[in-house]
């Protein structure tokens, strides 16, 4: 017998999904803009603008893989797949981790900004440790 999904599980598989095409989208753009330049700097002689180029390119290749990890857990959560809910806990932990962090690096708009911006990822921990979402994935 396979347990109800909770609606709050699938609603965070449509976030993970709508996060991942948007991600996969500009990562996308990121990388074909960094290889461009990269080309363009290679070809005409310009370090800086190489350098740019293969810097950008990198973040592309990060951030199409990044992606693809979200479209995958997505699919976990709205299969109720046991170690969705484990890659979704770490995902947003490090979510709410990096940003605490970057409270301490900017001044006060970003440290405001910065806790608006906690306030999501927190409670998406809180709701995944609740005990009946933890039942749902069989923890």
């Amino acid at each position: 017998m396979t347990p109800n999904r909770p609606t709050g599980v699938t609603l965070l598989a449509i976030a993970f999904i709508i996060l991942g095409l948007l991600s996969l989208f500009w990562s996308l753009l990121v990388f074909g803009f960094g290889a461009a330049t990269g080309l363009v700097g290679t070809i005409f002689g310009d370090d800086v603008m190489a350098t740019v180029g293969g810097a950008q390119t990198i973040h592309g290749i990060v951030g199409v893989v990044s992606a693809v990890l979200d479209l995958i857990i997505a699919y976990g959560l709205l299969a109720l797949k046991r170690w969705a809910w484990l890659l979704a806990l770490i995902g947003v932990g490090v979510t709410v981790v990096s940003g605490v962090l970057g409270l301490f690096s900017g001044g006060f708009v970003a440290v405001c900004c910065g806790i608006i911006g906690l306030i999501i990822p927190a409670g998406i921990v809180y709701y995944l440790l609740q005990p009946e979402v933890r039942r749902a994935f069989g923890r």
